[in-house]
């Protein structure tokens, strides 16, 4: 026995949910809150990653922190004779190349001597990338207008090249892309990693902008990009403990150099000795809160740590990814449409072939799929996937699901129970709708127990009273007698007249059918007894009853034209019941059994 409702009609729901499913998702998922989802998903694939292993060891920084602000003589801005001195010393060092986090553009009218210094120095060094941005300011009509703000020409004459210091942060005020160039008139202008990149590698960069191609190249490395100028920085670990980092001061203070009283120690000729910027990239800029130079990004509040990334750390990142080449990447359309479909089609075939509880447990699975799939693809392959549409076609096609099962489903099992619950006690009815075995029009063969009841003499009995009264005591008897076929599952078949036809095993099967009629049979005669007591007292005539019952094959189900049909059973052993009872005036009897059902309840 199957769901009488027709398979079509759930394949089509099917089919509806998931396109309804999806085309929502993929509309659903720009919106802002789901964008956040995703967001918090990449930050949590960061953290459950932790720092890549081994760290990367070829950069450093030297930070303008704290200690710098509190231990040099002069103060913030600092004059360039310290950054002259900064270029000189990691020069001696070995620095393969020294790239200012820093923004020069302007020159000191008052001392141009401290100018000169710094200037002196780049040329003497010939490997100092310095800093420069793109200012953007609303315009007449509220467009945007940008300006370039370069370092300061002394400066950029004898420096390698500079690079734009612009950050882009997503809409939840995290920086996880990066620039890979930004166009302004018409002219390319390169971010520091990227200038970076270019000295270290000796490559060349692209002339023109191709904002509609997928990777970046820049000498032997193909950047994937995220969008149109950006790739997805792979950050490497924590902030201000990924990459090996130094004070400003220290760098400074070597013999010639003094710093406040009591903090002077030359320590810089300790790290010439140590070889300590040996061939290492170095990164400068500052890391001190008041400098206003920090930046949220995924390792925030990892571990319970909540510390901001400083800015020349988010370009060490960005260098530090181009080098490794570990990039992450967008996971093509095609793949995300597939993740996608995959999904609402998981969850709408459970959501309606599975019981609710099984739905649930299988809707929970598919969600944590989802989550450690992505984090697979992330950490092993690099691509990083969108779960917010996945995760939304999910979601909607459980709910799709359970209000079908809910409204249609519900609708349909009520219509049943409404039928069936003339036949079956309720308990009956309950466990055919939670096993899903209701039956279908032809039927099918079963061993069952069959019990048919019948009162003796009922056609003098009908004779000698007024239709009223027989109407009235045979009413009182069915209905006492139909209960108690009720409350042993038994499904009421037929009246016939006064004879009661009464299946067990069936439409639900149970093993114990055979001493379930029996004892229902039993009990059946104990209510008689009492009705026909009650009946004395009242002076009112009353009956007797015969009782045959048989266990054996039938056909049983919903058996007659196709207009019209009863749930029924038809064969040899239901006839065999029938002529049981009749023998019980034979043999002056009350209850017969056959020799199937002795068989069965003798122990």
């Amino acid at each position: 026995m199957k769901n009488s409702k027709p398979r079509k009609t759930k394949l089509l729901v099917v089919f509806i949910v998931i396109f309804s499913s999806i085309f929502l998702a993929e509309n659903l998922s720009v919106f802002p809150v789901f964008e956040s989802l995703h967001l918090k998903t990449v930050n949590s694939f960061f953290k459950q990653r932790g720092p890549i292993q081994p760290p990367d060891t070829s950069i450093v920084i030297v930070a303008i922190d704290d200690q710098s602000l509190n231990s040099l003589p002069a103060k913030w801005p600092f004059p360039g004779s310290y950054y002259g001195r900064l270029v000189r010393n990691l020069t001696r060092a070995g620095a393969r190349v020294i790239v200012f986090d820093v923004e020069f553009v302007e020159t000191n009218a008052e001392k141009p001597d401290e100018d000169f210094a710094f200037a002196d120095a780049i040329k003497e060094s010939k490997n100092v990338i310095l800093a420069g941005k793109i200012l953007y300011e609303k315009g007449r009509y509220d467009n945007q207008v940008g300006h370039v703000i370069r370092p300061n020409a002394w400066f950029l004459e004898d420096a390698v090249s500079w690079g734009i210091v612009n950050s882009i942060e997503d809409s939840d005020g995290f920086l996880r892309r990066y620039f890979l160039f930004q166009l302004l008139d018409g002219k390319l202008y390169y971010p520091l990693a990227i200038e970076a990149y270019k000295f270290l590698d000796d490559a060349t960069l692209p002339e023109k902008a191709n904002l509609n191609g997928k990777e970046f190249i820049i000498g032997d490395r193909r950047i994937p990009k995220i969008d149109a100028n950006t790739m997805m920085i792979n950050f490497a670990g924590l902030p201000g403990k990924t990459f090996r980092t130094y004070s400003f001061c220290n760098i400074l203070d070597d013999r010639n150099f003094e710093l406040n009283e009591g903090e002077d120690t030359d320590i810089f000729e300790n790290h010439l000795e140590w070889g300590t910027f040996k061939n290492k990239i170095v990164f400068v800029g500052a890391t001190a809160e008041e400098l206003w130079d920090n930046k949220f990004t995924p390792f925030y509040a990892y571990n319970g740590e909540h510390v901001k990334m400083a800015g020349v750390e988010t370009h060490a990142n960005a260098l530090s990814t181009i080098i490794r080449g570990d990039f992450i990447r967008r996971m093509p359309a095609v793949g995300e449409f597939v993740v996608l479909l995959l999904f609402a089609v998981l969850a709408a075939v459970c959501t309606v072939y599975l019981k609710p509880w099984l739905a649930v447990a299988a809707i929970g699975a598919q969600i944590l799929l989802l989550r450690f799939g992505a984090y697979y693809l992330f950490l092993h392959r690099g691509e990083l996937v969108d779960v917010t549409a996945p995760f939304l076609s999910i979601v909607l096609s459980f709910l799709g699901g359970l209000v079908y099962t809910i409204v249609i489903e519900q609708r349909e099992k009520f219509r049943i129970r409404k039928i069936f619950q003339h036949y079956v006690s309720p308990a009956v009815v309950h466990k055919m709708l939670e096993s899903d075995t209701l039956p279908e029009f032809g039927g099918e063969r079963r061993k069952l127990t069959v019990l048919f009841s019948d009162i003796r003499k009922f056609s003098s009995f009908s004779e000698a009273h007024e239709p009223e009264f027989v109407v009235s005591l045979l009413s009182e008897y069915l209905t006492e007698m139909v209960e108690i076929v009720f409350k042993y599952d038994g499904t009421l078949d037929k009246f016939v007249g006064d004879e009661v036809m009464a299946l067990f095993g069936a439409p639900y099967h149970y093993e114990d059918h055979a001493e379930r009629a029996c004892r229902a049979a039993l009990e059946m005669l104990d209510k008689l007894h009492e009705l026909q007591k009650k009946w004395a007292e009242q002076n009112t005539e009353y009956f007797n009853i015969g009782i045959g019952i048989n266990t054996g094959d039938a056909l049983v189900g919903n058996l007659g034209s196709k207009q019209v049909f009863d749930y029924t059973a038809i064969g040899n052993e239901i006839n065999l019941g029938a002529r049981l009872e009749g023998a019980n005036k034979i043999y002056q009897t009350s209850l017969l059994i056959s020799e199937s059902v002795y068989t069965l309840v003798k122990d």
